[in-house]
């Protein structure tokens, strides 16, 4: 039984709802192996924990075993193992094998099941799978290149299935379609289900056999927060499904005024007819919103910054000039800087600055920046550098040899009074990783590309998802928005129009 269905707008409590009401499960006695919480990335499974361990700290992870990603339930009930898991790895060697350069962002676990990689012909079998439609009819969606390789697709696409059954390995769609007709779904008094928006059609067919052997189920999300189409998302089954009571979460804590009314007028592109309406309330402050033109119009030196991309590429074209800034920054979880490296320049201006002894793995990892052979040393104690010549009055920059742009750029950060040694204040991502998470301040550059303005002029589907994609942008910011406009206008989505 669908119990209730929850809308939650952006930044309007939607899993502290769902929390509260597991809770509140929990408290009047319906055991915990009873209570199933499924959230669609396992940082936020992670973070549904977090907060029942806070709420209840006598609890220990393992009484919330039934916390977590729907992937994560199918490979626990059919007994997986991790070596059993396609990895990045495995779809690059596939790749390298037919002279494919590919680079995998995603094996699939944190989305609905999708290989997000940087190679159209990966994406593109990934995408067909989910979907439930052969690569031919995937590839007529108009979401790739007209130039193909028609032949070398199927060629991949048989690989890969060669590839998995020649080492066992399965990957998260195969995990979802086996759980499907495995008759291995628990019992549950009550499931929760959090971004039901972006569920594929086949996590829907697992959702049913779900609600199948549960006595209650409520399911939370917000279809115009919907932008995984292209991954298999169908958020018309999250539109569609009826429940005895629909509940629309009336109050962001996170969007202001001005950005709200950008967010809305975004919104009326989408007909009434392809979306389910919903009133709620920004936050009293106004918030700050500005046209800019470049990136370096940006106060960028001081804050907490999310710069959002519709594409990788064009952030892949923002790295060099935060870098040539000074501006500390982190993209896909890496750090912009050398980690290693400063960790000897730490340890270095440590002994410089404060006599201090450094250890011995210290000095080989200093060792490795300097110009000398390799430390030999292999006891372990406390070493002063001195007795390798070194001069307390020479700084790191005068004794490391380092590629010169790194020198400078870290002496850059350094300067700016960046905190190296913390996560970035700035972090670049695409509007679709994104998804969930907020800064004080947001860039969000307009570029898109022409395969997706093409796609988005032949379908009503997918000019419905671009326009919710820039909605899920706007929203990111708590406080300031700064929009840069597109290298040229008729490459880039429209926002200053919207006034």
């Amino acid at each position: 039984m669908l119990a209730r269905k929850i809308y939650g707008p952006p930044g309007t409590g939607k899993t502290t709802k769902l929390i509260n009401y597991a809770k509140t499960f929990y408290k009047f006695g319906t055991p915990l192996d009873k209570i199933g919480y499924f959230a669609f990335t396992k940082k936020a499974a992670n973070e549904a924990i977090d907060r029942m361990l806070d709420a209840y700290p006598n609890l220990q992870r393992k009484n919330l075993k039934h916390f977590r990603t729907l992937h994560s339930l199918a490979f626990n009930r059919l007994g997986m193992k991790k070596s059993e898991v396609m990895q990045d790895e495995h779809y690059e060697d596939i790749g390298r094998d037919l002279g494919i350069e590919v680079t995998v962002y995603s094996n699939g676990e944190e989305t609905t099941g999708f290989v997000d990689s940087n190679s159209e012909y990966f994406n593109l079998i990934s995408a067909a799978r989910i979907k439930g439609l052969t690569n031919k009819e995937e590839y007529n969606t108009g979401m790739y290149s007209p130039d193909l390789d028609k032949r070398l697709l199927e060629i991949l696409s048989e690989e890969l299935d060669n590839y998995k059954d020649s080492y066992k390995l399965k990957d998260f769609t195969d995990m979802i379609e086996k759980f499907n007709v495995s008759e291995l779904c628990p019992k549950y008094d009550i499931v929760f289900i959090d971004e039901a928006q972006d569920l594929s059609s086949i996590q829907w067919k697992m959702l049913d056999i779900i609600r199948e052997n549960s006595k209650y189920v409520i399911l939370a999300g917000d279809d115009d927060q919907a932008i995984y189409g292209w991954a298999g998302a169908d958020v018309k089954k999250f539109q569609d499904a009826p429940s005895k009571k629909d509940i629309i979460l009336p109050q962001s804590r996170r969007v202001p005024g001005r950005v709200q009314q950008i967010a809305n007028k975004i919104l009326d592109r989408i007909p009434d007819e392809r979306r389910i309406k919903k009133i709620w309330k920004p936050r009293k402050d106004e918030g700050f919103v500005d046209y800019i033109t470049s990136i370096e119009d940006a106060p960028l030196y001081t804050g907490d910054w999310l710069i959002l991309s519709r594409i990788n590429d064009r952030l892949d074209k923002i790295k060099p000039i935060l870098r040539d800034m000074g501006i500390y920054f982190q993209i896909k979880g890496r750090k912009s800087y050398k980690a290693s490296l400063f960790k000897s320049i730490v340890n270095y201006t440590r002994w410089a600055d404060k006599k201090d002894k450094l250890s011995l793995s210290e000095i080989k990892d200093i060792f490795d920046y300097v110009p000398y052979d390799s430390f030999k040393g292999k006891e372990e104690r406390l070493y002063d550098l001195k007795e390798f010549g070194f001069s307390n009055t020479e700084r790191w920059f005068d004794v490391f040899t380092v590629d010169p742009e790194e020198c400078l750029y870290i002496r850059e950060m350094l300067r700016h009074e960046e905190e190296l040694s913390r996560e970035a204040r700035v972090k670049l991502s695409t509007i679709h990783s994104a998804k969930g998470g907020e800064a004080t301040n947001v860039l969000l550059i307009l570029d898109n590309t022409k395969t997706i303005r093409e796609a988005v002029e032949k379908s009503l589907e997918k000019e419905d998802e671009e326009n919710r994609v820039w909605y899920v942008g706007v929203t990111r910011t708590s406080q300031n928005l700064y929009i840069m406009t597109a290298k040229k206008e008729a490459r880039g989505y429209d926002i200053e129009s919207l006034g």
